[in-house]
């Protein structure tokens, strides 16, 4: 019932969020709202989302399904706020697990007036403990 819930929740996200275009300029390629792109070798998809409430309450969501079902992943999604020189890091969660389902979280946080993202970074490894592949994907910013 919870995967359900968090992937209503996903699909809602998803449909109402704005993609942004990057047109091709020689530079690295841009990942941003959880797009399934095909740089991704060995994950299917990876999601992060964000959600802060009227009383400062952050929803922080993880999400990553992988390919091959005798594969595992570790996901790793971090709560950053936007400062004058940047984006730091305020809180760090991590949820692993093997096979197709991959591996999700729901976590919460309390904020203080400010911009945040969610990055989540998801890893692969083969049954011999390889790490295969490493994509990190950012949420839409939530201004509390």
């Amino acid at each position: 019932m919870k995967k359900f819930i968090f992937m209503g929740l996903i699909v809602l996200m998803a449909v109402f969020s704005v993609v942004p275009a990057y047109a091709a300029d020689g530079t690295s390629n841009v990942r941003t709202q959880g797009l399934i792109t095909p740089q991704f070798t060995y994950i299917s998809l990876l999601s992060p989302g964000l959600s802060i409430d009227s009383s400062g309450l952050a929803t922080c969501i993880g999400d990553v399904t992988i390919y091959n079902n005798s594969y595992s992943t570790v996901l790793t999604a971090q709560l950053q706020k936007s400062t004058s020189s940047g984006w730091t890091t305020i809180k760090t969660w991590t949820s692993s697990g093997t096979g197709v389902a991959g591996t999700e979280l729901v976590e919460y946080y309390y904020v203080i007036t400010g911009t945040y993202r969610v990055c989540a970074t998801a890893k692969v490894y083969n049954a011999s403990g390889i790490l295969l592949e490493t994509e990190s994907v950012y949420s839409a910013t939530v201004t509390y």
